[in-house]
Formats: structure tokens, sequence, C-alpha cells
């Protein structure tokens, strides 16, 4: 004599199916995080963003030195660099007071704390970046995401305690990155 067992064990499962299904798209919309506001146009280099510390003239135009204060974690700070340069190109975008007449280049330098797998932590450098200022200025932020400004990079420079930040940050974002990690795999 067949019991009704079965039959109530496969309603379950569709039911069940049914409400995975519809959890997943209800969650599809949340997994994409929510745009930050750029805020204010910044009217200078030094105060593109709060992790610049200080902008010095070179021969062909200037370096930005940004600090990220808290030990890197899976990649953040080169997150947070990429908020930093996009900041940057938005200063060149409306025309910056603090950059000289003529620059033709702007090096990011990043400077933060490296944590090794044993939990040490390392103060220094990241990386150097240069980027074209008439690149800059004609970059289209809107069609960009936030690390896009990255991807136009002329040249990346990265020291030893930036190397395994810029490792991380590219495997957990290599959609975002692509032509600045592979930059850093040169």
């Amino acid at each position: 004599m067949p019991t009704g067992f079965h039959f109530c064990a496969r309603r379950a499962a569709h039911q069940f199916g049914a409400l995975a299904l519809a959890v997943s798209l209800s969650l599809a919309g949340c997994s994409k995080p929510a745009t930050v506001a750029d805020g204010p146009t910044p009217t200078s280099l030094a105060k593109a963003d709060p992790l610049v510390q200080e902008v010095q003239p070179t021969p062909k135009g200037v370096r930005v030195i940004a600090r990220y204060p808290k030990p890197d974690v899976a990649g953040d700070s080169i997150r947070a660099a990429a908020g930093v340069a996009r900041q940057i190109a938005r200063a060149v975008q409306a025309k910056a007071k603090d950059l000289p007449p003529g620059a033709e280049t702007i090096t990011l330098d990043l400077y933060g704390v490296d944590v090794d797998k044993f939990g040490k932590r390392t103060p220094g450098r990241f990386f150097e970046s240069d980027f074209n200022v008439e690149d800059l200025r004609n970059l289209d932020l809107k069609a960009k995401g936030p690390a896009g400004v990255l991807n136009a990079a002329i040249d990346l420079r990265i020291d030893r305690p930036g190397i395994d930040p810029i490792n991380a940050w590219c495997m957990r974002y290599p959609h975002a990155g692509g032509q600045y990690c592979s930059m850093a795999g040169d």
C-alpha cells in the first residue's frame, strides 16, 4: 500500500525550490554595492581626498602622497587608493589650483601598513603610479567605476610592502582593475 509521504516530500521540495528562487532573486538587487556620491568637486589636489597628506612638485608635474592609516586587509588600501585617484581626476578636471601649468604627470604615492600571514605589520610605501594629466582631464568618470581611474595609469612601481595588497585587490576585484592588475603582473 503506497503512502502519501513521497508525494508530500516532492511537494515540499518544489515549495522550497520556489522559496529559494524568490529569495535569490530578491537578493540579486542587493548584491551590488550602492554608488557612493563623489561629494563636492575638489578645487585642489591637496584637498582632493582626506587620505592625501602632501603634494610635492616634480620636474614633470606633481607627486601626491596619500597614506592609508589602517593595516591592509584584502587589498582595502588599494581600493582606497582608487578613490584617491578618482578624486585627483575630478580635481584635474576642475582645473585644480595647485596643479602647475604645463604639468604632464601626476604621481600617486600610497603609503600604508602591510600585514603578513603571521600578523606582522610593515609600514612603508606600497606603490607609486604615474598618470598623464591630459588622460585624467579627458577621462569620462561617469563611464568608469571607482577603480576605473587606476586603469588610466601609465606606470606602476610596486614596493615590497605593496605586493600583497595589490595582489589581494586584483584577486578580489579582477573585473575592476584589469589593466592596472596587468601592470602589477609585469
